[in-house]
């Protein structure tokens, strides 16, 4: 028989199978040439491989270095630690300086009065028995206070160059507003 006499649907089937064979016969090749090549790089992996017993060094070293990293990080955890409790003590000291600040301001303005009233010459003869001054001696107290704070100032005004400097021009300027 040739391919005359084979019926049209027979030969296009035939013809399609054997398209079909060359495609996988081609597949097949290439596969093949792709196990050659995964067979060749297995072969040189093995051999470039480390023997045992230098895998076994490699384990042990790097086993000691993860103790050496664990031995590390509870020093980093203990450091931590004493690093906050480092900060706590500080806000804590923080705190009582602040409070003995204001103490002492406290008490800086209390002595700055008492040598106000100590140089004002006044003597503490109305005080209540519990210790604070009347509301009247109180007052007078302040006014005292005030009065010997504006009595400094005024002196030392007058004791600067500049108010000796122009002692003359004030003469000068009284004789001419008088009529």
């Amino acid at each position: 028989m040739s391919d005359t006499d084979i019926p049209g649907r027979v030969q296009a089937e035939l013809t399609r199978l054997r398209a079909e064979r060359q495609v996988f016969t081609a597949e097949q090749d290439r596969l093949k040439a792709k196990l050659a090549e995964t067979e060749h790089e297995l072969r040189e992996a093995t051999a470039s491989a480390p023997d045992e017993g230098e895998s076994a060094a490699v384990n042990q070293k790097l086993a000691s270095q993860q103790e050496e990293l664990d031995v590390a990080k509870a020093r980093l955890q203990a450091l931590e630690a004493e690093v906050l409790l480092a900060h706590q003590q500080r806000d804590s000291l923080r705190a009582e300086l602040k409070t003995c600040r204001e103490e002492r301001d406290k008490l800086r303005l209390a002595l700055l009065d008492a040598e106000l009233v100590v140089s004002a010459g006044v003597v503490d003869a109305d005080v209540l028995p519990s210790g604070e001054p009347s509301a009247d001696r109180q007052r007078l107290l302040n006014a005292e206070r005030l009065a010997a704070e504006m009595a400094r100032e005024l002196d030392a005004t007058r004791r600067t160059v500049s108010w000796r400097v122009t002692a003359p021009l004030r003469v000068v300027r009284k004789k001419m507003d008088r009529p």
